[in-house]
C-alpha cells in the first residue's frame, strides 16, 4: 500500500509542476464555470414552435409572427421535437378545434405564456377555441443535462490522460526501465498509476455537480457511471502511455481517442433511439448514455446496473485486445 500511495502522490506532484497535466486537470472546471455563465444566455433565444401539419393556416400564420415554426406530423412527432436539446414549444390541433400546447417541462415560463397568449389572441378574434397544456415532465434544462454529462465525460477521460503523460514522462525519465530492479511488482506499478484516474474524475464530477446546482440529481448513481466509466479510460492512458515514445506523440493518439470518444456522445445524444444499437458496441455509449439520464433523472437504480455491466464487459474485451501491448510497453 506504501508503494501505491507512492506512486500515486508522485503522479500529482508531476501534474501539478507540468503546464500541460495542470491545463488538462483544470481544464473541466474551467469549462464548467463557462457552461454556468452560458445557460441563462441559451434560454434567451428566440421563440421558436413546433406546429402541427393539420393547423389551420390563420393560426400558423399567426405563430409564425412571434417565432420560427417547424410544420411535423401528429402528435408523436411534435413530442420528439419538444424533447430534443432546444428549447421548443409544441402546438397540436385536436379534432374539435382546441388546441394543446406540449412543453418538455424545463422551458421558461415566458415561452409556455407567449403560446398561451397567441392562442387567446386568436380566440379573442372570433375563434373560439379551448387551450389545454402537455407537460411531458423534463425539470431541468436541457442545456445543463447534455452540457454537465460531456464535462463529466470529458473528466473522467481527461483523468486517463494524465495517466497516459505520466507514462510518457516515466519512459524518457528511464524510471520504468529502473522498476524492474526493484522489490515493486508490474501489478503494484499499474494499481498504483490507476488511482489518479479513479480520483481525479470523482473530485472533478463533484465540483462540477456543484458549480452547475444540480440539486436534484443523484449524486451516487453519478459516482457509479463515473467509477465504472473510468475503467475504459484508464485502459486508454496506459495503451497512449506505451504506444506514445514522447509527449508530441501521446497528444496525437489523444486527438485520435477523443474522436471515438466525440462520436459516441454524439450518437447518444443525437440519434433516434432506434439507431442507438450500432453503437452498441462502444464502453463509450453506454457511459454518455447513462450520464444524460442520470443528469435528466430519468434513469433507475436497475438501468443503472444494467448499463455498469455493459461499460464492464465491453471494456474487459478491449483490455483483452490490448493486454499483450500494455505488458510490453511496461516492461
Amino acid at each position: 500500500m506504501r508503494r501505491l500511495l507512492s506512486i500515486f502522490r508522485r503522479d500529482v506532484k508531476s501534474s501539478v509542476r507540468e503546464f500541460l497535466l495542470l491545463y488538462i486537470i483544470l481544464a473541466p472546471i474551467v469549462v464548467t464555470i463557462g457552461l454556468r455563465f452560458f445557460i441563462p444566455s441559451v434560454n434567451a433565444i428566440s421563440l421558436q414552435f413546433a406546429l402541427d401539419k393539420g393547423m389551420e393556416e390563420a393560426a400558423v400564420q399567426e405563430f409564425e409572427k412571434y417565432g420560427r415554426t417547424e410544420l411535423l406530423d401528429g402528435r408523436t412527432a411534435l413530442e420528439n421535437r419538444v424533447n430534443k436539446v432546444d428549447d421548443i414549444i409544441g402546438v397540436l390541433q385536436k379534432e374539435d378545434g382546441g388546441y394543446v400546447v406540449i412543453t418538455q417541462g424545463n422551458e421558461k415560463e415566458s415561452a409556455k405564456l407567449m403560446a398561451y397568449q397567441i392562442l387567446s389572441g386568436m380566440k379573442s378574434q372570433g375563434a373560439e377555441r379551448a387551450v389545454t397544456f402537455s407537460d411531458i415532465g423534463a425539470k431541468i434544462s436541457s442545456v445543463a443535462v447534455y452540457g454537465a454529462s460531456s464535462v463529466i465525460l470529458m473528466a473522467i477521460l481527461l483523468g486517463g490522460m494524465v495517466i497516459g503523460l505520466n507514462i510518457i514522462e516515466e519512459k524518457e525519465d528511464m524510471t520504468i526501465s529502473a522498476l524492474s530492479v526493484t522489490p515493486m511488482r508490474r501489478l503494484e506499478f499499474i494499481a498504483g498509476k490507476s488511482i489518479v484516474g479513479f480520483v481525479l474524475p470523482v473530485i472533478e464530477v463533484l465540483a462540477v455537480i456543484w458549480i452547475l446546482g444540480l440539486r436534484d440529481v443523484n449524486v451516487g448513481m453519478v459516482l457509479v457511471m463515473t467509477l465504472s466509466s473510468s475503467i475504459i479510460a484508464v485502459i486508454f492512458g496506459f495503451l497512449m502511455g506505451v504506444l506514445s515514445s514522447n509527449q508530441i506523440t501521446g497528444i496525437a493518439n489523444m486527438k485520435f481517442l477523443l474522436i471515438f470518444v466525440s462520436a459516441s456522445y454524439i450518437g447518444a445524444a443525437v440519434l433516434p433511439a432506434d439507431k442507438h444499437i450500432f453503437l452498441y458496441w462502444s464502453p463509450l455509449y453506454w457511459s454518455s448514455i447513462g450520464l444524460i439520464r442520470v443528469i435528466a433523472n430519468t434513469i433507475t437504480w436497475a438501468q443503472i446496473v444494467q448499463y455498469t455491466v455493459w461499460i464492464i464487459a465491453l471494456t474487459g474485451l478491449v483490455f483483452l485486445l490490448f493486454k499483450g501491448k500494455i505488458q510490453k510497453g511496461l516492461t
